[in-house]
């Protein structure tokens, strides 16, 4: 689909959209606007604490500390690009009520006279019950994007959501304002739908657990807010060997969200040298010790199988993915 320019209304300068885009925002003044070019206000995010100097730090510090043992040398940074990712978070109360019953078999016993027989019936107890949640949700919103280590920025929005202040662009240019901003590609009435959709889903699965069968299952939901936030991160590429890795560090803090490590030749070589050792560690305690009991060989059998797994497992995958 063609990409339309469009002239920022707050700074003037020029602003490309996708026809798909719900929300875009200027990249010289940061002002979010809707498709049909109203500013939106409701816009928040999580401020930047990084640079590239304190960016290739962290990278270095990252290679260093997860290179024992692979002799990654000699690495060069391809790209840095800050970007700001855009979510979704929405508040909910929601009430969900449900009747069914549960169906299940029990023994009871009888007796008549001096003799007394058991049988097997089939009981049915009809359940009436609520569930009650406040909640949080965080969803990317973009469709169909696959984005390295954004399943992670989700948890870290739940978990310091706290940290998120309404948008400033001054927050970003004091630190870096290279940043690239990923526009949503739904609005706030979609996101909510969504959400609404996954309440729906999430507590009638909980109500047919509890029952054998369901007959009404209701869900009133209030909605308490709906944010559109951005999350800063850096997506980093280094060259090591001809081959590319990446690293995604978290703008707001500077931790490694999730970063890729090569399995060097020297790593392959050393955990296959370990293999090989191990196996025959398991023979030598088997045929001095075996014989005396037969727990040894039990012992002996499963630690090295189990450390053998890593040692292969290290031994053969392409790279290592550190999250």
């Amino acid at each position: 689909m063609s990409v339309v320019q469009l002239k920022c209304k707050i700074c003037g300068a020029p602003i490309d959209i996708n026809p798909e885009d719900a929300i875009y925002n200027c990249n010289s003044c940061g002002q979010a606007f809707t498709a049909d070019g109203k500013t939106f206000e409701n816009h928040y995010f999580f401020p930047n604490s990084l640079n590239k100097d304190k960016v290739h730090e962290i990278v270095g510090r990252f290679i260093k500390k997860n290179s024992f043992l692979r002799g990654i040398k000699n690495y060069s940074i391809k790209s840095i690009k800050p970007m700001l990712l855009p979510f979704w978070i929405v508040r909910t109360r929601s009430n969900t009520h449900f009747l069914g019953y549960l169906k299940y078999s029990e023994t009871r016993t009888r007796t008549s006279g001096k003799s007394t027989t058991s049988e097997s019936v089939t009981v049915y107890r009809p359940i009436e019950e609520d569930i009650n949640e406040d909640r949080t949700d965080v969803i990317l919103a973009r469709r169909a994007t696959v984005i390295f280590g954004y399943k992670k920025v989700k948890k870290l929005i739940e978990r310091n959501i706290e940290n998120m202040v309404h948008f400033d662009i001054n927050l970003l240019k004091d630190k870096e304002h290279e940043f690239q901003y990923l526009s949503t590609e739904f609005s706030d009435i979609d996101a909510n739908q969504l959400i609404k959709t996954k309440i729906f889903d999430e507590h009638r699965r909980k109500a047919e657990k509890k029952c054998t069968k369901v007959f009404d299952c209701y869900t009133q939901i209030t909605f308490l807010g709906t944010f559109f936030t951005h999350f800063p991160v850096w997506l980093v590429e280094y060259d090591f060997k001809g081959e590319t890795y990446r690293v995604v560090i978290n703008g707001n803090n500077g931790e490694i969200i999730k970063g890729e490590i090569p399995v060097t030749k020297l790593f392959r070589i050393i955990n296959f040298s370990l293999s090989i050792l191990m196996i025959a560690f398991g023979i030598l305690i088997n045929f001095f010790y075996g014989k005396n009991t037969k727990l040894i060989p039990w012992l002996s059998g499963g630690l090295v199988a189990v450390l053998l797994f890593f040692t292969i497992n290290n031994t053969f995958k392409p790279l290592s993915v550190i999250e």
